[in-house]
């Protein structure tokens, strides 16, 4: 709905906006000359084939450019820096053996500004406005975004980066007895950066619907964050063989990957939805785990993760059943 509807909701009914839309066209020549009227309505045509024309060809300039860019010597390093990003594909996890994992400083996260704390906006068009992109939602919070039942508040991006410090990591290996990977001396102070753009999220009576545009992971043109990956699970207490699975699962979710720590309360497992696959977190305890992992519960919390492919979506509930949370999820369209 553009921000003019919103208005004439609000301020006009129907005919009047109907009518002010109507007398903003261009007049048309006189009745009383067809002829002349023909020709009006033909330039109208003939205009809308040229914009027709002219879209096609920047279509066909941005396909020759990109193509190019790919196949050029010269150009491929400015392509390689653009494409070593990875984005959200779907939310995946997996359970660590250390308990500490989330203060180990091998991983440990640094982030350009603290969090801050998300603003209420007071509709749908202003969430629109502030956020830059369009909240899909489901039918029944808007009917209750618009009665007042619920609330919208929108989130600021975050920033991120872990710094590699290849002595913390090979003592972190050390540390469990690991010795028989070798870790580049290159990699030394390489940085990975984590973006997530600005949120839009609904509160209502049986929880809170959080949703933004897929994150991102972003490293050094043509660094190994596949092998960093399995390396660092090793050093988080998984296995070899657990690293290795763990480094797909890595590479299907796109990095949107969870470690959870072994003493977390929260079970996981995945769900299927009409058109994703979502990760549920339960959590039946009095324990609030949500600093333990980005997709852990609060205390007798449900939590659902999913992806499509311009959003990733969060529901927390501590209400609602499961079936209940999948058909809120399958709604949105």
């Amino acid at each position: 709905m553009s921000d003019d509807m919103d208005h004439t909701n609000k301020d006009t009914d129907t005919g009047q906006w109907v009518y002010q839309r109507l007398t903003g066209l261009p007049a048309a020549p006189g009745l009383q000359d067809p002829d002349l009227a023909l020709n009006h309505y033909r330039s109208y045509e003939r205009k809308a084939k040229r914009n027709l024309r002219m879209r096609r060809a920047a279509v066909v300039a941005l396909t020759v450019a990109s193509i190019l860019i790919l196949t050029v010597p010269a150009t491929r390093s400015i392509a390689r820096q653009l494409f070593d990003r990875f984005y959200m594909r779907r939310p995946e996890a997996v359970r660590s053996n250390d308990t500490a994992i989330g203060t180990a400083s091998v991983f440990r996260m640094e982030y350009a500004s603290p969090p801050a704390a998300a603003r209420f906006v007071s509709d749908i068009a202003e969430a629109r406005q502030e956020a830059g992109f369009d909240p899909r939602l489901p039918p029944v919070l808007i009917d209750q975004i618009a009665s007042g039942l619920a609330v919208l508040k929108v989130s600021a991006p975050i920033a991120g980066q872990l710094r590699i410090h290849v002595d913390d990591l090979i003592a972190a290996l050390r540390k469990r007895g690991i010795d028989d990977v070798r870790i580049p001396r290159n990699w030394e102070g390489n940085q990975i950066g984590y973006h997530l753009g600005m949120g839009v999220s609904v509160h209502f009576l049986g929880g809170v619907l959080g949703q933004s545009p897929p994150p991102s992971i972003i490293t050094p043109p043509g660094f190994p964050i596949f092998d960093f990956t399995e390396i660092a699970l090793r050093a988080a207490g998984l296995s070899r063989s657990e690293a290795h699975s763990a480094r797909n699962l890595f590479v299907d979710s796109g990095g949107a990957f969870a470690i959870v720590p072994a003493d977390a309360k929260s079970r996981f497992r995945e769900i299927s939805l009409k058109a994703s696959h979502g990760l549920l977190f339960e959590n039946d305890t009095d324990e609030d785990e949500r600093r333990k992992c980005s997709y852990c519960a609060g205390p007798h919390e449900r939590v659902l993760t999913w992806a499509a492919p311009d959003r990733v979506f969060q529901l927390r509930s501590q209400t609602m059943t499961l079936d209940q949370m999948i058909g809120l999820a399958n709604s949105i369209n």
